[in-house]
């Protein structure tokens, strides 16, 4: 072979050797890397932990690019999309992970919290039933599908979810407490006070545990009991509307009306959103006889709400009791029109209202 030969075969060894090498990395690049892949999706929830996570998202990316069919890395790149509040992306992802893994019970139960969170509580239901069917002795999945129960109003058998939690984990302190709201949607005040002083013995510091405490104390007509536990509640996160509203209702139901007005206009501080604190406020201006204060916050409720029947039933009195008979007239015609039932309750004073201005028309005319 001649030197010219030599060179020509070299250049075609040298090229073969080029195309060779290039298409290796292509196909490694194209094709499955599952190590790779394992160990970008462990640096991402390393990131995770770290609390990068647009960088754990990367690394996720580049996980699914070495091997499309992980299902942990669409999972955990789902669960970044969520904590971004991208619940759509979140979706996508976890809706993948089922597809390549579909029995795995915490790909559904974050799949579910997102179904919660847009309150498509059907699908949140369905995934629910999944994450129990492959979990069956999960008490947070269980627990979980009774509060997706209790979004559908359905609260008997959210009971049942949460007594299943509690026989598999007793001092499972969220099922009890969610219990104890259950109870309450059921009007079973003697069964929601036992699962409140329960939750408060697992976790003494939740205010909110106290305030329904009171509530339930309060439906029992036991005020002194409510309004100590109330208290608590307050002390325990002063910056909560609901817990003085609910120290106010006590307060109106011992007639002790000054300290109603204080509480009423301390949650109206907090949240100047709630038509029934201004119409609960007017009503505790009302028993004190300071009809003009009752009528100016009924007027805020109103504004408020302006289907707030209860509202314009209690302007109407308020008017009524400081002479402003005509206008007293036109706000319990109103509050009929809002809620027909209230019309046997309104007509004897509507029947008075009505002689009363007889009278004095004719003392007009005179």
């Amino acid at each position: 072979m001649n030197s010219k030969t030599f060179h020509k075969y070299l250049k075609i060894l040298i090229l073969f050797i080029a195309i060779t090498i290039t298409l290796s990395f292509r196909f490694e690049g194209c094709g499955k890397n599952p190590v790779e892949s394992d160990r970008h999706l462990k640096t991402g929830m390393g990131m995770i932990d770290k609390g990068d996570i647009s960088g754990a998202i990367k690394e996720f990316d580049l996980a699914i690019d070495l091997n499309s069919d992980n299902s942990e890395a669409y999972y955990e790149r789902g669960v970044c999309y969520i904590s971004q509040k991208d619940m759509n992306r979140g979706l996508e992802d976890l809706t993948r992970a089922i597809a390549f893994n579909p029995i795995n019970a915490k790909y559904y139960d974050r799949r579910g919290y997102i179904y919660l969170t847009l309150n498509n509580f059907s699908s949140a239901m369905n995934d629910y039933e999944y994450a129990v069917k492959f979990d069956t002795k999960n008490a947070i999945y269980v627990n979980k599908r009774g509060y997706v129960y209790a979004n559908l109003k359905d609260y008997i058998q959210a009971v049942k979810d949460y007594t299943k939690a509690i026989e598999l984990n007793p001092d499972y302190e969220e099922a009890v407490a969610n219990r104890g709201f259950a109870y309450i949607n059921l009007k079973r005040y003697d069964k929601a006070k036992s699962d409140f002083i329960k939750a408060i013995t697992l976790n003494p510091n939740r205010g909110i545990y106290y305030n329904s405490l009171g509530y339930c104390y309060a439906n029992e007509q036991l005020y002194d009991s409510a309004i100590s536990n109330y208290n608590k509640a307050i002390e325990l996160d002063s910056r909560n509307p609901d817990a003085y509203i609910n120290r106010g209702y006590a307060y109106l139901n011992t007639k002790a009306y000054r300290s109603a007005v204080d509480d009423f206009s301390k949650a109206l501080q907090l949240d100047s959103t709630k038509a029934s604190s201004c119409n609960s406020l007017g009503y505790a201006y009302a028993n004190l006889k300071d009809y003009k204060n009752a009528a100016f916050y009924y007027d805020k409720a109103i504004i408020l709400d302006s289907t707030f029947a209860d509202a314009y039933v209690n302007r109407g009195f308020a008017k009524y009791n400081s002479s402003l008979s005509p206008d007293a007239m036109n706000d319990w015609e109103t509050a009929i029109r809002l809620n027909p039932e209230l019309a046997d309750y309104l007509r004897p004073y509507m029947e008075r209202l009505e002689e009363l201005n007889k009278k004095l028309e004719g003392k007009k005319k005179r």
